[in-house]
Order: C-alpha cells, then structure tokens, then sequence
C-alpha cells in the first residue's frame, strides 16, 4: 500500500510502523495508520505518536528510536524482530536504543520455538506475557496476527478507560522513586549473598521485572488466583502464593530483606491495613525495610467508596502502632504522575529495629 497522509490519522487506534514493508502490510483494521519511511520524519513523528495507543513496528531497522521523547516511550509498543539474524547483531545493533527499554508493558514478537528470541529473553528478562509468538515467514504474517491480537484483545496493555499509555507512564515514574530504594535495600552486599524480597499485592509480577532474578529470591502475594498464574507464568523463578482473606502471610518470621507494596493499601480499610502492616513488619529481617508506595489523599471521597485513602500522618500512626514503633524512618518521597496536575502519591521507607532471632 502506499504512505498515508497526516490527514488519515485516527485519534487514539493503534499505530503500525511498516518502513520498507509498507507496500506488503495490509490495510489495518478500523482506519489505523501504516506508516512508511517518511511517515516517521522527525516534523511527523511526533503527531502520529500523540494518538498512538499502541506503537507496531514491523521495521526494526528503518525506525528512528533515537528520535523518541520520554513521553512517547511511554505509549506501548509491539516490536517484530527482524528474522535472518543471530542474537548477538541483533544486541549489538538494537540493545541500547530498544531492547534495554522495553518494558513489562511492551511485547515482542518472534517466529514460534525461535532460538534467537529465547537468547535474548534471557539477556533481557523478557517476561512470558511479553512475547508473542507467529507463525508465517515475512513482516506481513506477522504483523496480521498482531491485527487479530489486538482486535480480540483491545485491552491488551490495560484499561481503555486510561489515557494510551497511561499506564505506562504511571510505571515510568513509580520507577524512578522505587527503583533507587530497591538498590538501597540490597546495600553493598556481595553478589552470592542472597538478597530477599516480598512483594504484597504482586498482581501479575510486574516489579519482579525491576530485580535481578538471579541474585534475588523473590516472593510474591496476591488475592487474585488468575493473577498468581500470570505471575508464575511471567518469573518462573520467582515464587508466588494466594494471600487469602485473614491477611496472613505464609511466610516465617523475619525472612525478607526488603518488604514492599505498590498501590494496595489505599484499597484496604484501616483494620485490614493495621493487619497487612503488622504482617509486613513480622516478616521482615531486623535491618530490613519496609518500603510503600502509595496514594495519601484524605477526603473527598463517598461514603460508599471501596478506596481507602490516608494521609501520610495517618498512614505513619497505623504503621507505629502495628509496628510497636519498633521501625526507623530511611526516606520520604513525593510522586508526581504525568498528566497530572496535583502530587497524590508518596513513598515511605522504614527500617525495622531489633536483634535477629535467629541467625
């Protein structure tokens, strides 16, 4: 097919990058952009990505990533690599400028048993629910399974009642403000020391992304049984459980070096967070942190709200009190989500106190 006009973009669809391929995709469902070589100049880019709610690209070699703003990695992107080559080019050439920024909300698609994506996964901790898997020889086979994917699964990549790439970009910064405390936690440990982590309110494993699963022994819980099975399905070496309806966790005490939650606590009721803390607080190590990251907003909200926001003094006097005020503050933070005009969320990290029980 030939190269679309600026004046065919559909606001909010899916945007599919075909480069070279241009005349061999086929017209995309709903209207959605194919885009050829001079669709992606640099006075064009950036209009196509505004309403991009997902970013296909069927052409690794022709697409100018280094040309992409903070803001536009953020849309979700489905990546078909390139076939004919072996994993190291493929690093060489695309490590740096993509595959280290792909994230646990990108996917990437390979030919069905291909070793060359099963190398990279490994150099990359590309998650099972990252890869997509065809079958046919050229970009175009490819690129109409990624149609039909999309199609049954407009979902895919979250809520479609979220701006695209919201989610995304709600990860970005969460990342910034966790990821300097998760180095933090594990300190200046040797390498085969193992470093122990739970996660409360895992859902499908998308922190555990953020660890080194080799050097980390990772725990997960969750109340969701369907979320349990993505996450084992996406961190096989990981560990994950059902965390069910007392609030107990299946865990001996003081077994965790870094116990931390994201955006859970605030869907809990105080009794049920008073619980979920001491819990926390049983499990962890002494030395060992406690890490939350949460919206501290009170007020506001009705009666027959199922969102339990606090403040940040309130949150502090529940967790003195499930902790004994046995806990040492390490670090306070702000978080500012994009697209957002207000500051709604916090980090806050404690250290528990104590003399190890056991050694």
């Amino acid at each position: 097919m030939g190269r679309v006009s600026m004046g065919s973009k559909t606001a909010g669809s899916p945007v599919v990058y075909a480069g070279r391929f241009a005349g061999r995709i086929a017209e995309a469902p709903d209207g959605w952009p194919v885009l050829s070589e001079w669709d992606v100049l640099p006075a064009k880019l950036a209009g196509w990505m505004e309403a991009a709610t997902t970013l296909v690209v069927a052409d690794l070699f022709s697409f100018p990533f280094e040309a992409m703003s903070n803001e536009q990695w953020d849309v979700p992107m489905i990546v078909v690599l390139p076939r004919g080559f072996d994993a190291g080019f493929l690093k060489t050439v695309f490590g740096t400028p993509l595959f280290e920024r792909l994230t646990f909300f990108d996917c990437v698609v390979a030919p069905e048993n291909s070793p060359v994506l099963e190398e990279l996964r490994r150099r990359y901790h590309w998650t099972e629910g990252q890869l997509i898997e065809v079958g046919g020889e050229g970009p175009e086979e490819a690129v109409a399974e990624i149609y039909a994917l999309l199609e049954a699964e407009p979902d895919l990549f979250g809520s479609n009642d979220v701006a695209p790439g919201l989610d995304k970009a709600t990860h970005r910064a969460q990342s910034s403000v966790l990821e300097p405390q998760f180095a933090a936690a594990r300190g200046a440990r040797a390498a085969d020391v193992p470093f122990d982590v739970l996660e409360v309110g895992c859902g499908t494993g998308r922190w555990a992304f953020s660890f080194d699963l080799a050097g980390t022994r990772f725990f997960g819980l969750d109340a969701g049984e369907e979320r349990i099975a993505g996450a084992r399905a996406n961190f096989p070496a990981a560990s994950f459980d059902r965390l069910g309806p007392d609030l107990l966790f299946p865990h001996q005490d003081e077994s965790f070096d870094l116990v931390f939650c994201v955006e859970v606590m605030h869907y809990k009721p105080a009794p049920a967070k008073l619980r979920l803390l001491s819990e926390m607080w049983r499990v962890a190590r002494p030395g060992g942190r406690l890490l939350f990251l949460e919206d501290f907003v009170a007020g506001g909200w009705p009666a027959a709200s199922t969102v339990y926001p606090t403040s940040v003094l309130e949150f502090v006097d529940l967790l003195l009190e499930a902790t004994n005020g046995q806990i040492v503050l390490e670090h306070v933070e702000s978080v500012r989500y994009p697209r957002e005009d207000i500051t709604r969320a916090g980090v806050i990290v404690v250290s528990r106190l104590g003399v190890p029980k056991r050694w």
